[in-house]
């Protein structure tokens, strides 16, 4: 019996551990506009299929969300959190008024300048970047999560 209990749980334990694997490289954007991709995720596609996975995501030091105008609205910011590595982060025209960066401890530089409508931001906690802010005359608020013990 207990030779039973101790095989299944060594089961439910590998079976965790290959379903976190396989999620690593799940592909979790698929972005069917060809000008958006190109323009905004190219450098996190590392092997070049047109798509962007866990891992890829995971390795991605930069991202730019704020080319292509008023066609390329983002208005979902928490694809951000598979991002943990990004260092710099452009944040372009959004319907947002508040963007979580929680998940993006790394952030070194965040650049606002397109994100008009953006009144509140959440930062990870120790996260000090440098940001360069929209140009308006509401202020931007910003808030820290406070550190996980």
């Amino acid at each position: 019996m207990k030779r039973t209990i101790l095989f299944l749980a060594l089961g439910f334990a590998s079976l965790a551990t290959w379903a976190q694997n396989a999620q690593k490289d799940t592909v979790f954007i698929k972005i069917t506009d060809d000008n958006v991709f190109s323009r905004c995720f190219t450098k996190c596609d590392l092997n070049g299929d047109q798509m962007v996975s866990y891992a890829e995501a995971e390795k991605a030091t930069a991202l730019g969300l704020d080319y292509g105008g008023r066609k390329n609205i983002i208005s979902n910011y928490d694809f951000l959190k598979y991002f943990p590595n990004l260092t710099h982060l452009s944040i372009g025209n959004t319907p947002n008024e508040t963007i979580d960066l929680s998940g993006n401890p790394k952030l070194e530089v965040i650049d606002l300048r397109g994100g008009l409508w953006i009144n509140e931001v959440t930062l990870a906690a120790g996260c000090s970047p440098q940001i360069f802010f929209p140009i308006h005359d509401q202020p931007v608020t910003f808030k820290r999560v406070p550190p996980t013990r």
